[in-house]
């Protein structure tokens, strides 16, 4: 009698010869923490089957289980075949095969692996599976199924070639920035000097102007920038350029009450005169910030229009232009409103103190589209270059935040942007960059921002998305959390600045010098850019074997005709993230960036072969 799972733990999997749809699952007690792989399958063990619900808690569980490879799948004979395993279950885990940790999975990006290279139809493998405990949430035991892999894409190494000839444009002075919501969990120089190692060359901060202003006792505007001083102070030690979001609004300038401080001003002029003030105070400092963003996310709502906001027939009919139609929300218009008035005053505040400053935005919440993912995101966009346009106002760069979307859809939000723009012939002379001011790979606690799989889909949004449609600072959100405590936390550094694997892989980019060159041979999966110092003498190839389901260990072969003559006799070594290596969620003991194999280039030609981990990232460095 199968039992449904309440004492739940460590899974048995049996497969019939005759197909995957009849496995059996079993189930054992589980831990608070992550326990080593268990050796054998107690007695006791519950039943469990794809389907049915799994808790929802802060437990771990180990699966375990003997698989038969059955003679056929899906009505194809197997024999001589890649056969592999798609799994799912709770909220993510990690799958072993035959006592090797193959891939780290989570409910939104389950796992394949590869169980046998050449199936032989009656042999058994064993299967491990730790399900984590919650970060997001999963609550059911979502997949296991047998399937049939091409070999060429499980057994042949994907051929890719770099030619150092032909450059394809300058690298640019950093790739990842930074981005902090609030303040800083700390502020101290050992944590402004472990982000400098990294090479972050901008860090953009909001909620930088909330506290600068209160009432004295006889109701007079007092300002204090104390706060301001100290954020500028830190991004000025970590080496980066200050991107500040003008927000959020100071109580005492509230139109509408609003404690999560997102009302409208009360009066406009009192904005405008608190971003001059704070532009000049920080000239006066010497510490002037190049780039002001106006606001964080107002197509969600984040900006409360006041009383005055009120819909006017003027910006009704400037929004219906922007997204074109006439049925549009009064209070979406009034929103839109307040927005539009409040980029104008920082605009005009911030320009007053510092004519060379750079003023953009609109920090969309997802990109530039009325629906799916983002919101209200035309209408904020294009409504913001008609309002520019009409009010002789600049806009020097656009900003956006996204998360969790696959490359392919960051490329199409930058190509969005650009495409509106075309409408705007000035304005697009003006914007001299796109700018993700929030990335990262969920908006959410997901446990994939732990370990290596938030750092391969950032590396895949850089290779695939960032560099190619010319993004010119993401913003990776955010810096750090002041714990060991592993909750799918957004941050780069944990506690005593320890690194995750996203460090690792900004840091990678953003050491990447001189001319990006040609690099061929990727395919949906592999990708990959080159980057050819000639002063350095140094040659850089990124590679990352990322695919956002279902991501399988793949082999490459990667192959340079004619090294510079500078590198021929010279060394090659390769740095590795994945699901072992540079990895704190694997080994808090084991997180600096791992150098695995090194040799010589004798030359001129030059092969290098590597078998890549589902959601891993390789640095190969040639140099003299």
């Amino acid at each position: 009698m199968i039992q449904r799972i309440g004492c739940a733990a460590v899974a048995v999997l049996v497969a019939s010869l005759t197909g995957p749809a009849l496995a059996e699952w079993k189930v054992l007690p589980p831990s608070d923490q992550r326990q080593p792989r268990p050796e054998a399958v107690p007695p006791g063990a519950a039943d469990i089957k794809p389907g049915d619900p799994w808790p929802n808690d802060d437990k771990y569980r180990w699966m375990i289980g003997e698989l038969t490879i059955p003679e056929r799948i899906d009505e194809q004979p197997v024999a001589g075949k890649p056969v592999a395993l798609q799994f799912n279950c709770g909220d993510g885990g990690e799958v072993h095969v035959d006592g090797r940790l193959e891939s780290r999975y989570d409910n939104d990006h389950p796992a394949l692996v590869l169980l046998a290279e050449q199936a032989q139809p009656g042999r058994k493998v064993r299967v491990d599976v730790q399900v984590y405990a919650k970060a997001q949430g999963g609550d059911s035991f979502g997949e296991a199924r047998l399937v049939v892999v091409d070999a060429r894409r499980a057994l042949q190494p994907l051929a890719l070639t770099v030619r150092p000839g032909r450059v394809t444009g300058p690298v640019p002075d950093g790739i990842i920035g930074l981005s902090q919501g609030g303040g800083m969990s700390d502020y101290e120089p050992a944590t402004a000097r472990k982000l400098r190692e990294g090479g972050f060359r901008w860090f953009r901060m909001d909620n930088v102007l909330t506290g600068t202003v209160k009432k004295s006792e006889n109701g007079e505007l007092v300002y204090d920038f104390t706060d301001l001083d100290k954020r500028v102070d830190f991004i000025h030690a970590v080496g980066a350029d200050p991107i500040l979001a003008a927000s959020y609004m100071p109580q005492v300038f509230d139109a509408v009450p609003d404690h999560n401080r997102q009302s409208a001003p009360r009066d406009y002029a009192l904005w405008e005169d608190l971003c001059y003030r704070a532009a000049r105070r920080c000239l006066e400092r010497g510490r002037r910030v190049p780039f002001w963003e106006v606001w964080n996310e107002p197509n969600t709502g984040w900006i409360k229009p006041g009383p005055d906001d009120a819909g006017k027939e003027a910006f009704t009919a400037l929004y219906r232009k922007a997204v074109g139609r006439d049925d549009v929300k009064p209070e979406t218009v009034r929103t839109f409103e307040a927005y539009a008035r409040l980029y104008r005053a920082t605009a005009r505040g911030v320009l007053r103190a510092d004519p060379q400053a750079k003023i953009g935005g609109p920090a969309l919440a997802s990109g530039p589209f009325e629906e799916g993912p983002g919101v209200n995101g035309k209408g904020f966009a294009r409504g913001l270059m008609l309002w520019c346009e009409q009010e002789k106002l600049p806009l020097h760069f656009l900003s956006w935040h996204e998360y969790f979307q696959e490359s392919s859809m960051i490329a199409r939000e930058a190509d969005t942007f650009r495409a509106y723009l075309r409408d705007f012939p000035d304005l697009e002379k003006q914007v001299e960059s796109l700018m993700i001011t929030e990335w990262n790979e969920a908006w959410w606690a997901n446990r994939p921002m732990d370990h290596e799989i938030g750092a391969a889909w950032c590396a895949d949004g850089v290779v695939r998305a960032i560099i190619p449609h010319r993004i010119r600072r993401p913003c990776f959100f955010y810096v750090k959390q002041n714990d060991m405590n592993f909750r799918g936390d957004f941050s780069l550094l944990m506690k005593d600045n320890l690194p995750k694997p996203s460090y690792h892989v900004a840091s990678i980019f953003n050491h990447l010098t001189g001319n990006w060159v040609e690099i061929g041979g990727a395919d949906g999966e592999i990708c990959g850019v080159a980057a050819w110092d000639a002063a350095k003498t140094r040659l850089a190839v990124v590679l990352v074997n990322y695919q956002f389901r279902y991501g399988l260990r793949r082999r490459v072969r990667l192959s340079i005709a004619a090294l510079p003559t500078g590198l021929r006799g010279g060394g090659w070594r390769e740095f590795l993230v994945d699901a072992a290596h540079s990895n704190v969620w694997h080994d808090a003991g084991q997180a600096v960036l791992f150098k695995g194999r090194e040799g010589t280039a004798a030359g001129p030609a030059f092969t290098y072969e590597a078998t890549m981990p589902a959601n891993s990232i390789r640095l190969l460095e040639i140099t003299r």
